[in-house]
């Protein structure tokens, strides 16, 4: 199939979540736990290792095997020789950098930004610990606002919430050198580092005006797919799903009956910020609330047409439910709202989705680095590419400049009283749709946002 042109450009105003613990997440792709993309969880296993490229499906032989991939290798041979017997700091040349120079441009050439990449070994075992929550750092959650680096939430009991960071800081200084012209994924490479020593975080809280020191200890960071709690004077559950990584469906599942069993009448399910990751958890978690249906079509080089459907192992509720978006839900979280859509299943709020929908096959090559191709896209249950367009919600809320989404534990320390003190319209007004209280004033509906491309893994 064509490589899909990327999604289109979009304003930086509006925050692009990545995870902050040892490497940027990766955000807007979805990825097949059990290897092969976008197929749903009866398609294979569930080791979540990719493919190695030697005879899988896709990779492209080596010279002389029959090698029908559009590669002069007589030019690149001729290069190669041009640059190892003419470059001055030939003496300096390190084999394996130039080779992943040349894949990497090769992947480049490709044209589908953001989404077909080339990983070094490193790079790729970090982007798996990452989706398999085999993560140390401090456990924040960073986006860029204004075009500074911001915290977009507080990974629960974490050194990063012990210490007292708050969603919404401005980060400006690491170790003491100013970042604050600095992108996340830069920020990352000085925040990460062995666990049990100590980083220095700077940050201004815009709430207050104050500019506050921070000493973190790094550590394993056990990071929850998924918080929830009662809202306050309310039998609305406020269920937040943060990722998709492994087992983030079965968490989803237990969150819900849990909530259900303190006595909750409706469900808001927040999917805001959520940058995807395993597509087949997405399934699981959209069968946590269909059952029976499309959770999305996924469409072959071919051009046919194959539809995946729920999982009806997974014991399915039909409570009255809520989905919150923004512009950075994305890849398998735009497919688990798209689902939820699709059957009328729930009202969906918020800003318009970020618009990703090529689903991508992992190739593993022989030093352990990975080509991460784009082999398919996916389609809404009714047919609708996503790519580029995103999930348009029902009730377009979006969120005022200065603020950010509300979490489930920023909700405990509320009394009902206190609920209208709030600035999360999207939040107010997901509550009054899911049977709740009126808050006084009531949310505005204006159109939706501009939303920011995610920041692309490094």
């Amino acid at each position: 199939m064509p490589a899909s042109p990327g999604p289109a450009p979009r304003a930086a105003s509006s925050i692009a979540a990545l995870l902050l613990l040892v490497v940027v997440f990766v955000i807007g792709i979805a990825v097949g736990s059990s290897g092969v993309l976008g197929r749903s969880s009866s398609a294979g296993g569930s080791s979540g290792q990719p493919p190695a490229a030697t005879g899988q499906p896709g990779a492209s032989p080596a010279p002389g095997s029959g090698s029908t991939a559009p590669f002069n290798f007589d030019l690149l041979g001729q290069a190669l020789g041009v640059v190892g017997q003419n470059f001055v700091g030939r003496a300096g040349l390190d084999p394996t950098t130039l080779t992943y120079g040349a894949i990497r441009g090769m992947v480049e050439a490709l044209g589908d930004t953001d989404h077909t990449v080339f990983l070094t070994p490193a790079e790729a075992q970090a982007e798996q610990s990452s989706l398999d929550e085999n993560v140390v750092g401090i456990g924040v959650l960073l986006g860029t606002k204004g075009g500074q680096s911001v915290i977009v939430s507080v990974v629960p009991q974490s050194p990063a919430q012990a210490a007292g960071l708050k969603a919404g800081d401005l980060i400006v200084a690491i170790n003491g050198q100013d970042v604050t012209t600095a992108t996340p994924d830069q920020i990352v490479t000085q925040v990460r580092g062995d666990a049990g020593t100590t980083v220095q975080v700077t940050i201004v809280r815009p709430s207050t005006g104050e500019r506050l020191d921070f000493s973190i200890v790094r550590q394993k960071i056990t990071f929850p797919s998924v918080s929830w709690t009662m809202v306050p004077g309310t039998t609305v559950a406020l269920i937040r799903m943060s990722q998709f990584a492994a087992g983030s469906a079965a968490e989803l599942l237990a969150a819900r009956d849990a909530a259900l069993g303190q006595g909750a009448t409706s469900i808001i399910l927040d999917l805001r910020g959520n940058p995807g990751g395993y597509v087949d958890e997405a399934v699981k978690a959209s069968s946590v609330f269909l059952h029976g249906q499309t959770v999305y079509i996924r469409e072959l080089a071919d051009g046919s047409h194959v539809p995946v459907m729920t999982d009806d192992s997974v014991a399915s509720s039909d409570v009255p439910l809520v989905v919150m978006v923004d512009g950075n839900t994305a890849s398998s979280a735009e497919i688990m709202s798209g689902a939820i859509k699709a059957a009328a299943r729930a009202p969906i709020v918020g800003d318009t989705t970020f618009g990703t929908g090529t689903v991508l096959l992992p190739y593993t090559l022989s030093d352990g680095s990975v080509i991460r191709l784009a082999v398919e896209r996916w389609l809404t249950p009714d047919g609708e590419l996503i790519f580029g367009k995103g999930i348009t919600p029902t009730d377009p809320v979006a969120l005022g400049p200065s603020d950010v989404p509300i979490e489930p534990t920023d909700l405990q320390g509320l009394t009902a009283d206190q609920l209208d003190t709030i600035s999360d319209t999207q939040l107010l007004r997901a509550l009054q749709l899911a049977g709740g209280p009126t808050i006084s004033p009531l949310p505005q509906t204006p159109a939706p946002a501009t939303p920011a491309a995610p920041v692309p893994s490094p």
